[in-house]
């Protein structure tokens, strides 16, 4: 009778084993937690963390406007994964971080605005080469990346405040539109109608090679 009656106070030594193996201790509040309440890392680390200090973690990470959360283990450098944190972060906190994320790679590319003032989107030059021309992807304008002033053909950025009227912008456009290149020292502008490429300038006797320079403007 008496070892009936401890057998039912006490539980049995294979419940209480399996009781044990299904929970775990996190290692930054030292809570014994259910499973169901351990943070899963994508396969990337399996630090035990509990969900609730997990996300304290990225958020205090996220107000530092930090890109890289790494795993708080000691020593660990795996990244968390923000597809893995989204649904234990506020929808706010989720998209704090993607802003960050964003604006970390954006940072990477030299960027402008475009100039125009019914647009103005950023325009990022992802190629790393130096380019000048440039297109507005939205407003379909063109604009100089290098002055960030609308398309000066012709004519080079520190010239292009110099243009005052209509005549000379439509002069611009002309010396785009028949390809002509103008004389880096006269500035007057020369067209290669046929023959060697290598043009002489018979104002002031310069020499000049044709497609070089008309690369350059």
């Amino acid at each position: 009778m008496g070892n009936t009656q401890q057998s039912m106070r006490e539980p049995p030594r294979n419940s209480r084993k399996n009781e044990e193996d299904s929970s775990f201790t996190c290692v930054i509040c030292i809570e014994a937690l259910p499973q169901n309440k351990k943070f899963k890392n994508k396969k990337r680390c399996v630090h035990p963390f509990c969900l609730d200090c997990i996300a304290k973690y990225i958020e205090v990470k996220v107000e530092d406007h930090l890109t890289e959360v790494k795993c708080p283990g000691l020593n660990c450098k795996k990244l968390l994964d923000p597809l893995s944190c989204r649904s234990i972060l506020s929808p706010q906190l989720f998209e704090k971080w993607c802003d960050v994320l964003c604006d970390s790679a954006v940072l990477k590319f030299d960027r402008v605005y475009c100039p125009f003032t019914d647009c103005s989107s950023l325009i990022l030059n992802e190629c790393k080469d130096n380019i000048r021309r440039t297109k507005c992807p939205n407003c379909k304008n063109f604009f100089c990346f290098n002055c960030k002033r609308p398309w000066h053909a012709g004519f080079h950025c520190s010239e292009n405040g110099e243009l005052r009227d209509r005549n000379d912008i439509l002069f611009a456009k002309l010396v785009e539109r028949k390809r002509w290149t103008r004389c880096p020292s006269c500035n007057y502008c020369v067209e290669l109608l046929k023959g060697c490429l290598v043009v002489k300038c018979r104002y002031v006797a310069f020499l000049l090679l044709h497609v070089l320079i008309l690369l350059k403007l």
